[in-house]
């Protein structure tokens, strides 16, 4: 977690209440203006002001419409065992695959919510030189693995057997990996587009989506080159002034619209956008 994280951390326990109602307000999107940046693959269709609060860390498509994670989703019995930082959202099948983390647990936890709203819990020891940091989730298409991240400069991204059949409590193998041609630092959150391409939302040293191509689909026990290529660089439409965060990332696959979004800078911070772009 970084500078800006704790500082962002702070602010809001102090102005949650003030803010409250803003969350369960509706964002309201309009047309944003093209960026420069942006390839021929993708066509830039909407913008959304989105409450920090809710949308900070993650983004999922579930029943046609867009789910954030943030702060004040993390749920509280876990909050209050020390889970208290969400990543990136999945959602497969109708079920939402969350990534939470406590750097002193010495383990990673995988919360899967069914239909039904029950959670079942799934925790991963941490195997060595792996770090404590659990910045998102992702179902490949097949449905078999998860594809999970670290933090700061890395060369890897992590590959789990999905665990959705286990009972609850049951532990989360380490099962591949992929290799990076090129290291990225900061992976906030990646999605797939399909079996053998991931979109990913990098924070450093540019706020940007990267693609990960693979060399081959998922397998277990098996280890996968991902080619690393820049897609477009992330708007930055602030009144404010100074850095901003990207954040979480979606690829709905039924409609070909990618989501990402980026935090605005202080004083701004409680204000998260969302960038939609349809993928022709």
């Amino acid at each position: 977690m970084n500078f800006r994280r704790r500082a962002l951390r702070i602010i809001i326990t102090g102005l949650a209440g003030a803010v409250a109602a803003a969350v369960v307000a509706p964002a309201v999107s309009s047309t944003g203006p093209a960026a420069s940046a942006t390839p021929s693959e993708w066509t830039l269709t909407s913008t959304s002001d989105n409450s920090t609060l809710a949308y900070n860390q993650g983004l999922a498509t579930g029943g046609g419409l867009l789910h954030g994670r943030g702060y004040l989703t993390i749920r509280p019995e876990l909050a209050a065992e020390g889970w208290t930082h969400i990543g990136d959202q999945d959602i497969y099948r109708s079920e939402t695959y969350d990534a939470y983390e406590n750097l002193d647990a010495g383990r990673k936890l995988y919360a899967v919510t069914g239909r039904d709203g029950a959670v079942r819990r799934y925790y991963h020891r941490l195997a060595p030189g792996e770090l404590a940091n659990n910045s998102f989730v992702t179902v490949d298409p097949s449905g078999k693995y998860l594809v999970s991240g670290e933090w700061k400069v890395q060369k890897r991204l992590l590959v789990f057997a999905n665990p959705r059949a286990q009972r609850s409590g049951s532990q989360v193998p380490l099962v591949g990996q992929i290799n990076l041609d090129q290291p990225l630092e900061n992976v906030q959150s990646c999605d797939f587009v399909d079996a053998t391409r991931l979109v990913c939302a990098v924070d450093k040293p540019r706020q940007a989506v990267y693609s990960v191509w693979l060399s081959r689909p998922l397998t277990s026990g098996t280890t996968v080159t991902g080619r690393v290529t820049h897609d477009f660089d992330v708007p930055k439409h602030s009144a404010c002034k100074g850095g901003y965060e990207v954040e979480g990332i979606d690829y709905d696959a039924r409609r070909k619209l990618l989501s990402v979004g980026i935090i605005d800078p202080s004083p701004c911070l409680l204000n998260t956008k969302v960038f939609r772009y349809a993928r022709r």
